[in-house]
């Protein structure tokens, strides 16, 4: 896999902080999740998150969950969809479901 396919840019991109705790408990979160890497600041690529390997089911769903509680955009994870995990990605009734493939049926 590339290293591009395994970057995330914008990660912070629609992320509202209540308080500098909150923004801490993002960053904590983020650092759990075994297929981060490592993330950074990167000026008009805001944060960047390098994967270590590409989401399993339970990172994935970690991901896209950190993205919604903090209202980060998800289009750039819908890349982790695979013939495996299409089945429950695919769920238009999902709370994911929009931001990840929007209109996309």
């Amino acid at each position: 896999m590339t290293d591009d396919f395994l970057t995330l840019t914008q990660m912070d991109t629609g992320v509202q902080y209540l308080d500098h705790s909150d923004e801490r408990v993002f960053f904590q979160w983020l650092a759990s999740i075994t297929c981060v890497g490592k993330f950074f600041g990167d000026g008009s690529r805001g944060l960047v998150v390098q994967l270590r390997h590409a989401p399993d089911d339970d990172e994935l769903k970690q991901l896209l969950a950190l993205c919604h509680r903090y209202g980060a955009k998800t289009r750039q994870l819908a890349k982790f969809e695979t013939d495996a995990n299409r089945e429950w990605l695919h769920q238009p009734e999902a709370w994911w479901y929009a931001g990840l493939f929007g209109d996309a049926v």
